[in-house]
């Protein structure tokens, strides 16, 4: 932090309380930054001296966040490293029983959190013993600033204040703990490469050396100096926060977003980042929007737009081909470029499987690299990327440097290190991987071998140096007939469908199949014959894929209403779709297909 004392270190938009707008960033420079953290750092270390007993090493030690993306969440981490704290990361959108298993767990007993979270935290004080102290993130008497704590007046942070009493918790916040430390300095301990830096949601425990080699990895594969990076998918997730890590390495700015991800275009326009990450279904979404004003446009605009895109992805395909066009640039791809903030340099796509033709579109429709990279919670988030001059799709890149990769052989699905293009388990090593799951011997055992992270991910070595991700070991149905379904290939496969999860696209298509112009997405899809046309659509897909018979879908229930985290809670902070609480969700409707299949036969 002594490298660029002036240089932006960390912001976040001010929010105006009277007009209920946010307006520009505001920044802490590296020099602030690193005055702040000493002093709450400090601050935390009075907290756990005064209310944490010591004769559990570990709750002495445990530092949980909870919240989402904002700049006090790394101040709180960084923050507790300084006296050797690790941080205990819970997702903002986890329910009451996953926030009690993980604070019991991990024996946690102070809490820094946003002032939103802390009615649910004291609900669960009885069920969580351990629990001695709760930081806010938002000062009490200035609160209002962020938009989620705008119903929490005077009065009810009095109440807030009453009940940690009564509970015996001791309620403060970010200025209290901060004027702590700064009344008392204590004397810094810098952590050990080998002491915990951070416990994942997951139980999977990070040790610093670990990611610092992850961080340094990254940084030497990527440009980062002086990059501006907008940072908005969860914290708790290692993928976002190695990316911080690497954006700070190189003396980057980090703006986090103003915490509603629908003003993520808003808050790219504000920033102007040169470097964003996301995730494929976010990117999806960016897709159905950018044809949706583009190729799909009527008139004499779509025509131009096709034409663009057509002549962009024709030289991308060439060798050495590119993600700029002299001409089409300048008449098209620079209003979309703007969408972003208009200064992006490269964007990442990680945690699942993007689509190709969804990143090839996106590469040349935006005029920047896009990179696919692949790696695991056990291992940082680290383990290959693409290279930023890479023009094709359907990988994930190569290791990153310093990280080794091999295969193993998975004879009962036909995998072999001997195919024409080597196939099977991938294997991680390096330091970067992960110490261990919390208080699970087992689970650990059948996860390291040697040092190697089994990472149940089937890949394929590609003539170019690239891998390919193919299949997925450890998420297989085993059928009645005995042969093995691997779910997450057949998505990868039947989604590819344009029909699918692109509304711009169905409705037309639905419309037309019907003859009524008027009908509602809702409507569609309970129509019978569109159902049933689009099982077609799907069946023929998978034949074309060649797919095996039992992989082939025999029926179809058409939702309207896209997976989310929030309202139909299917998927996880990352995006990722929750397939037990999916099966539950729609049990009615996978019994009544059942129902159906059975009658024909």
């Amino acid at each position: 932090m002594s490298k660029w004392p002036q240089r932006n270190f960390i912001g976040m938009r001010t929010f105006n309380v009277r007009t209920q707008a946010f307006g520009r960033y505001e920044w802490k420079t590296y020099a602030e930054g690193r005055e702040l953290l000493d002093s709450f750092g400090s601050g935390l270390e009075h907290v756990f001296s005064k209310y944490v007993s010591t004769e559990s090493a570990r709750s002495a030690q445990a530092l949980g966040i909870y919240a989402t993306n904002r700049s006090e969440w790394m101040l709180a981490e960084f923050g507790g490293f300084r006296s050797r704290k690790y941080s205990v990361a819970l997702y903002d959108t986890l329910g009451a029983e996953s926030v009690e298993y993980i604070l019991n767990h991990a024996e946690v007993s102070v809490v820094v959190c946003s002032i939103d979270k802390i009615p649910r935290l004291l609900r669960l004080k009885d069920k969580i013993p351990c629990l001695k102290a709760i930081v806010c993130m938002d000062t009490f008497a200035t609160h209002a600033r962020n938009p989620a704590a705008m119903p929490f007046t005077i009065n009810s942070v009095r109440v807030l204040h009453e009940w940690a009493e009564s509970k015996g918790v001791a309620l403060l916040d970010v200025d209290q703990v901060t004027a702590m430390g700064r009344a008392e300095p204590t004397q810094p301990e810098p952590p050990k490469p080998s002491d915990i830096c951070t416990v994942q949601p997951e139980g999977a425990i990070s040790t610093h050396a670990g990611y610092t080699y992850s961080a340094k990895a990254a940084y030497h594969s990527t440009p980062t100096d002086g990059c501006v990076y907008l940072s908005f998918l969860p914290l708790a997730h290692c993928y976002e926060r190695n990316i911080n890590y690497v954006g700070l390495l190189g003396g980057g700015a980090v703006g986090y977003y103003s915490g509603d991800v629908l003003r993520i275009a808003e808050d790219a326009q504000a920033l102007q980042p040169t470097i964003m990450i996301g995730v494929p279904r976010l990117f999806n979404r960016i897709y159905d929007r950018i044809t949706a004003a583009t190729i799909y446009a009527p008139g004499i605009a779509g025509m131009i737009a096709r034409t663009a895109i057509s002549q962009k992805l024709k030289k991308l395909k060439q060798p050495g081909g590119t993600v700029t066009h002299a001409f089409w640039d300048r008449v098209v791809c620079r209003k979309i470029a703007q969408f972003f903030g208009g200064k992006l340099e490269f964007m990442i796509s990680g945690s699942a499987p993007i689509d190709a033709k969804v990143l090839s579109f996106l590469r040349v429709a935006i005029a920047c690299p896009i990179l696919e990279g692949y790696g695991q919670t056990e291992g940082n988030a680290t383990a290959t990327v693409c290279l930023m001059e890479e023009n094709t799709a359907g990988h994930v890149g190569v290791p990153l440097p310093g990280v080794d990769i091999r295969l193993r052989d998975c004879p009962e699905m036909s995998y072999l290190s001997t195919d024409p293009n080597p196939r099977g388990e991938l294997l991680v090593y390096g330091p970067h991987v992960f110490a261990g799951y919390l208080h699970d011997d087992a689970s650990t055992a059948a996860t390291i071998e040697n040092g190697w992270l089994l990472t149940g991910d089937i890949g394929e070595f590609l003539p170019d140096g690239n891998i390919r991700i193919i299949d997925r070991r450890k998420n297989i149905f085993k059928l009645a007939q005995g042969e093995y379904v691997a779910p997450e290939h057949l998505e990868n496969v039947y989604t590819k469908q344009p029909l699918v999860q692109q509304v711009y696209t169905f409705l037309p298509w639905a419309h037309k199949l019907v003859g009524n112009k008027e009908a509602t997405l809702e409507e569609l899809c309970k129509d019978a014959q569109v159902v049933g046309a689009l099982l077609v659509e799907l069946v023929q897909l998978g034949r074309k894929s060649k797919l095996q018979g039992f992989e082939i879908i025999k029926a179809v229930f058409v939702e309207p209403v896209p997976f989310d985290i929030e309202t139909n809670a299917l998927l996880t902070s990352t995006f990722k779709l929750k397939r037990n609480v999916a099966c539950d969700y729609y049990r009615a409707q996978i019994d009544e297909m059942y129902q159906k299949i059975t009658a024909k036969k």
